[in-house]
């Protein structure tokens, strides 16, 4: 009997795909281990004025909050003042690197409104 078999060669395209492979896995679990052992930022929150809609009560102005910060914000009160009419809502979070809504109503067209984060809490 003769035990001198041969094995085919792999082609090189089925060791470079391999190779490819093997470092995208490597890049992907090297993201994912640096992501989690970097510090994450507390809330970074910014409102404004997206949408304004004249009703029979008067002028809806619809606000965003977003979050550009990694942890979420609870509690989130917001200001919006214009001219001597102000008005405030409470949001009851707005999650990291995510976005809520609010409506504030006005007599006059608010598109001049100063829309701020006045504060918010820990969940």
């Amino acid at each position: 009997m003769n035990t001198n078999s041969t094995h085919p060669k792999r082609p090189v395209l089925q060791w470079s795909m391999a190779a490819l492979g093997g470092a995208v896995t490597v890049a992907a679990i090297s993201v994912m281990v640096w992501e989690g052992l970097q510090p994450s930022a507390p809330p970074m929150l910014r409102a404004r004025i997206v949408e304004i809609e004249a009703t029979a009560a008067g002028h809806v102005a619809m606000v965003q909050v977003t979050n550009d910060g990694d942890e979420t914000a609870a509690a989130v009160k917001i200001e919006a003042v214009l001219g001597d009419q102000t008005a405030t809502a409470t949001l009851d979070y707005v999650p990291g690197h995510g976005e809520a809504k609010a409506y504030f109503r006005f007599d006059a067209n608010p598109r001049t409104a100063v829309v701020r984060v006045q504060g918010w809490s820990a969940p």
